[in-house]
């Protein structure tokens, strides 16, 4: 009879911890996002699971779930397509922090992963504070990003069909001048070529001018946003650094106050050398290339232009080329231009050799 009377205590206090955790209030919240449906895991202040849901991306079904059961501190990984989500979570009068997706995946390497098991680790890392989280760029700064990087794919895709051209003219020992507009137009009109191969530069020289107009007229809105842009008109005091490379530096930096240091800022654009360390063993290797690649590529572009322009750019440069070869002597530049282009983001002050150490 005892043992019946105890066992029945243990049922009725595991009933009892069911309905409190049932009734317990929802603090945190882990989504695991997809293009048709998330997975949420609602939590309580301690990280102790409630509840699990899965729901359709619909507008509506979101913004009810949210409405009910918030505000919550969510966290989801940093994913494309996932914006609209965060902003209407946003709207809903809930906290988003964006994770850290490469991080994330270090943490819970695991053999065992589902969407369920997901939404509970980002509950849990948010509920303990252990969330590695990313920056949320402005709704100004996402759309220069995706302006800029709009008109890189309009000159890759140019330089593309360039190059299909130039095979054309290879495959019969002919050559031409493709890079002006005036040059195209004579080569459509004789290329010496069969008549086969003719039609078809005729129609690869067609597209090209196509991203060329496409080109221009990214050119001419970006140049005026520039124009317009106080922090761009400072950043082109830098040798070496034009208005399109200015818009990049400010789109991909954002706000620069989350930067500690300009050292911070060379190690979010990748220009830092990786470190390797094991005891009384200290070597730097390659220059990590982690974060923003195309910033990346465009400072070195501007190094080199700042090499010819500046006399302080061109005797550092010249003095790293001795010690350290060619290739490490551009990139130290652009890490410098990297550098200097944060200490004017944040003084919003214009760029003096003078004041500046750079041999």
């Amino acid at each position: 009879m005892g043992r019946f009377t105890t066992q029945k205590n243990k049922i009725t206090a595991s009933k009892t911890a069911d309905i409190q955790t049932a009734e317990a209030k929802a603090v945190f919240a882990g989504i695991d996002f997809h293009k048709r449906f998330s997975v949420i895991t609602l939590g309580t202040k301690d990280g102790t699971v409630i509840s699990q849901h899965k729901l359709l991306n619909v507008e509506s079904d979101i913004e009810k779930f949210f409405l009910a059961h918030g505000p919550l501190i969510c966290a989801i990984e940093n994913c494309r397509g996932n914006e609209w989500f965060v902003e209407l979570v946003k709207r809903c009068g809930s906290e988003v922090r964006i994770g850290n997706t490469r991080v994330i995946r270090l943490i819970a390497d695991s053999a065992k992963k589902n969407d369920k098991i997901d939404s509970k680790f980002l509950m849990d890392l948010v509920a303990r504070n252990y969330l590695p989280v990313c920056y949320q760029p402005t709704r100004n700064e996402r759309i220069l990003r995706e302006a800029l990087r709009w008109r890189t794919k309009l000159m890759r895709s140019r330089t593309q069909y360039k190059n299909v051209a130039h095979a054309i003219l290879d495959k019969e020992n002919k050559s031409a001048q493709l890079r002006s507009a005036l040059g195209r137009n004579w080569l459509q009109e004789q290329s010496g070529l069969s008549p086969e191969r003719h039609e078809q530069l005729q129609k690869c020289l067609e597209v090209v001018d196509y991203f060329d107009e496409r080109t221009d007229d990214a050119d001419r809105v970006l140049i005026q946003i520039a124009k317009e842009h106080p922090d761009v008109q400072r950043l082109m005091t830098i040798p070496g650094v034009g208005e399109l490379s200015g818009l990049m530096l400010l789109a991909e930096l954002g706000d620069i106050t989350r930067f500690k240091s300009a050292r911070h800022v060379a190690g979010y654009i990748g220009l830092v050398p990786r470190l390797y360390a094991s005891s009384d063993t200290v070597r730097l290797g390659r220059i990590t290339k982690q974060g923003p690649g195309l910033l990346r590529r465009i400072l070195v572009q501007d190094a080199w232009m700042a090499v010819r322009v500046s006399k302080a750019f061109r005797k550092r440069y010249n003095s790293i080329l001795k010690r350290r070869g060619k290739r490490a002597a551009i990139v130290a530049i652009a890490r410098t231009i990297a550098e200097i282009a944060y200490h004017v983001l944040k003084d919003r002050t214009e760029f003096d050799e003078k004041k500046m150490t750079l041999g």
